[in-house]
Parts: structure tokens; C-alpha cells; sequence
């Protein structure tokens, strides 16, 4: 009891506190102050206090200690578990997820709780939640007709940022073939660095003289197509015109109409650019 197993632990029985006690008190009768003997025990001096505080108001059965727990101070009600009970049939099948329902509780103010509270009373009394239906999957675009599947066919171009140089760096990438065809490092990212770019790219692989050779007069029709972004439109003047697009240009992940005058399109950033030029 603290004699010669050191301190006495944080958690005792009542036979143990009762023992301590008596103790105490012989020491104090043989002269012994309460603090010395208190030190000798390995016992605090307020616990004891308390423990004596206990005895004197309750007799022996004040030192048996609590069960551990009790009630949470933030636990929900009984009024809370009705509320959100009544909740759920008046908009369970409009909501469909506890999520929404624990806003829409917050919202009409019938009951203020976390999305997590919801599901844990639902769930207590065996309600599932429906949840919303699965989507159709999204059909994924296709490359238009007129599009062959070679080098020099798709272009596209990214920025990477260097920020402690203060600098960013554009790349013109060859899809089909992934050659990389031309970079351009400058301070700020417009679209001036991507015409640029661009520009050096048809120089490196000799497609600015069939954008330069295009009859402009026949390629009329396509280019005013193209300007509009509408595939149906693009692929019916490629038909009357007899000419398709010599390039198409992507950037994340987003497909972009040519221009007129077969360059890049001047914008910010996400704007619809793209290539012209005879089959």
C-alpha cells in the first residue's frame, strides 16, 4: 500500500484507500504530522483529504470510486433521435443521402447534427438510405472522321512552372509520334508564348509552307466552320470544301478549332485554338 511498492497508484479500491487511512490516523496518534506520513505512504496529501471528505460524508461506501464514463456532454437527445426520425420521412426519398439530410435538418432548423449523426440513428433503427441512382457512363468523344491517326496530324502543348526561377517553360509535343518539336521559356504565360511556340514548331517540321501555299478562297467555307467550333459544321465543310484541317491542336485534355489564319488564336489561356491547312 505504499510502503514498499512506491507511489501509490492513480486508481485504488476502497480497501486500499481504508487501509491508507487508518494508517495515517495511528501515525498522526504516535505524533507523526499528516504531510510526513503522507510522504512516507507514497500517497498525495489532497487525495487523502478528499478520500477522508468521502468517508466523513458517506461512511465507507464513499471511497468505492465511480464506474468510468457517464454520459457524453455533446451526446444527442431523445428529441434530437425524434427529430431526425421525422426528418427522414419527410424528405428521405427527396434527399436521399445523410448528407443532404443533415443540411436540410440544418436548413428548415429541425436538428442540428453531423452527416455521420444522421446515418448512426437511421441506421439504429434499420433505415437505409436509398441513395441516388447510378449515372449512365459518359460517352467518350471520339476523333472526327476527317482526322489520320499520324506525325504531324495532333499537336499539343502544356506549361510547366519553375517558380523559384520565376520562369515557365511551354513544349509543343507530337501526340502520334511524342517527339517533343519545340520549347519556349519566358516569364509569364500567355498566348504569345504558345504562338511562338507554335510558330517554331511548323518552321522545325516544315508545315508552315502548306499553310502558306492554302488557297484561301477555296478554304472559305472550313476556315468560317472551324472558327465556329461545331464538329457537324467542321465536318460538313470539309466535305463541300474537299479540304480537311492540317492540324489539331489539344491542351488539357480539351480539343480546340482552328483559326483563319492557321496560328494559334490570341486568348488567355483555354480559349479554342487551333491549326488550318490543305490536306
Amino acid at each position: 500500500m505504499g510502503l514498499s511498492a512506491g507511489p501509490v497508484p492513480t486508481r485504488v479500491d476502497a480497501t486500499v484507500k481504508a487501509g491508507l487511512l487508518d494508517l495515517i490516523a495511528h501515525a498522526e496518534t504516535e505524533g507523526w504530522s499528516t504531510r510526513r506520513a503522507c510522504a512516507l505512504l507514497g500517497v498525495d496529501q489532497d487525495r487523502v483529504a478528499r478520500w477522508r471528505g468521502r468517508y466523513a460524508e458517506h461512511g465507507p461506501g464513499g471511497l468505492t470510486d465511480a464506474a468510468p464514463g457517464g454520459g457524453a456532454v455533446h451526446g444527442i437527445l431523445e428529441h434530437e433521435r425524434a427529430a431526425i426520425i421525422e426528418l427522414y420521412r419527410g424528405w428521405g426519398e427527396v434527399d436521399r443521402s445523410h448528407r443532404k439530410l443533415a443540411h436540410r435538418g440544418s436548413r428548415l432548423n429541425l436538428v442540428h447534427v453531423a452527416p455521420s449523426t444522421i446515418q448512426r440513428v437511421l441506421a439504429a433503427d434499420g433505415i437505409v438510405l436509398p441513395g441516388n441512382p447510378r449515372r449512365d457512363p459518359a460517352p467518350k468523344p471520339t476523333w472526327p472522321a476527317w482526322l489520320e491517326w499520324a506525325p504531324n496530324r495532333i499537336w499539343c502543348y502544356d506549361f510547366t512552372h519553375f517558380p523559384r526561377a520565376k520562369r515557365c517553360a511551354v513544349a509543343v509535343i507530337d501526340v502520334v509520334s511524342r517527339y517533343w518539336l519545340a520549347t519556349l521559356v519566358s516569364a509569364e504565360e500567355s498566348s504569345t508564348q504558345v504562338e511562338a511556340c507554335f510558330l517554331d514548331a511548323l518552321h522545325t517540321q516544315g508545315l508552315m509552307r502548306a499553310i502558306e501555299d492554302r488557297d484561301v478562297e477555296q478554304s472559305t467555307v472550313l476556315v468560317a466552320a472551324l472558327r465556329s467550333g461545331e464538329p457537324d459544321a467542321i465536318d460538313k465543310a470539309v466535305e463541300v470544301s474537299e479540304q480537311v484541317p492540317l492540324l489539331l491542336t489539344v491542351s488539357d485534355n480539351v480539343w480546340f478549332p482552328p483559326n483563319r489564319g492557321g496560328l494559334p488564336l490570341s486568348g488567355s489561356r483555354g480559349e479554342s485554338r487551333g491549326l488550318v491547312g490543305d490536306g
